[in-house]
């Protein structure tokens, strides 16, 4: 990680290990534009703020839950 004056940035390494990924898709992602990083020498390092974006930008398969779709079961009890 790259510290200066609070300005933080990664390396591809950390950002797979952050996100759990394996560092060849973190590099496919950098090349592909879905992931915006600097090259310095020859590393890739992304800031918080594009790893904000990222995650952020990722949309879920998953259909929205309606309150029609959660079954209702009755009061719940304590005992």
């Amino acid at each position: 990680m790259i510290n200066i004056s609070g300005f933080k940035a990664y390396d591809a390494n950390e950002v797979a290990e952050m996100l759990c990924l394996k560092y060849r898709t973190v590099t496919r992602y950098i090349q592909a534009g879905r992931i915006r990083a600097r090259k310095i020498g020859k590393k890739y390092y992304v800031t918080e703020e594009d790893i904000r974006e990222f995650i952020l930008a990722q949309e879920t398969t998953a259909p929205p839950i309606r309150e029609s779709d959660v079954p209702v079961s009755g009061p719940i009890r304590e005992d």
